[in-house]
């Protein structure tokens, strides 16, 4: 059996003598060209929260039940790097005015991605709107009509606010209370 001498510049070799470790060295380097291609089998991070509250009817009434919901915002950097998954509605609580809960209803206990939000910084006007939801969803338990102008500007602030950035989420329930969506946009 003749040899075959080969010169790779810096290294110079026997062929038949090298056979074994080229096969290993083939084998190694199409295992990592696997691995760096391969789609990131990381799960999912859920983490859920709750929506601001919203009502069935728009304009409001004595009898308005405003519906909160929670759901899930779920992270795998591996897969999306610049958004989070967002789940369907978990919950649904249906409160009254007074704040008096009406009924809590278990939707669904899977978490499955059902859109996704893509994220930004917040900023500093989104942020002073965002810290008036507690008195917001006080203010929305006690109305009974629409709204003066000034409670107006203030529910539309706010809320276009948590639309803008959990927009995923509000796409999914916005048919349930389409009335107040479109005041919120008018």
């Amino acid at each position: 059996m003749s040899t075959l001498t080969v010169n790779a510049g810096w290294m110079k070799f026997n062929l038949r003598s090298a056979w074994p470790c080229l096969v290993i060295l083939s084998a190694f380097m199409t295992a990592c060209t696997a691995m760096h291609t391969a789609t990131p089998s990381m799960p999912i991070a859920w983490h859920t929260t709750q929506s601001p509250l919203f009502p069935d009817e728009w304009p409001p009434t004595a009898s308005t039940v405003w519906t909160r919901y929670t759901f899930a915002y779920g992270s795998n950097p591996g897969a999306l790097a610049d958004g989070a998954y967002v789940t369907l509605p978990l919950t649904r609580t249906e409160l009254r005015a007074a704040g008096a809960s009406v009924l809590t209803t278990t939707l669904r206990t899977t978490l499955e991605s059902a859109g996704i939000q893509g994220l930004q910084p917040l900023d500093a006007a989104s942020s002073a709107a965002l810290s008036t939801g507690p008195q917001i969803q006080e203010q929305c338990l006690q109305l009974h009509t629409m709204p003066d102008e000034t409670a107006a500007v203030e529910l539309r602030g706010y809320y276009r606010v948590w639309v803008k950035l959990n927009g995923a989420f509000a796409k999914l329930i916005q048919p349930d209370h389409a009335a107040f969506f479109d005041w919120l946009n008018s």
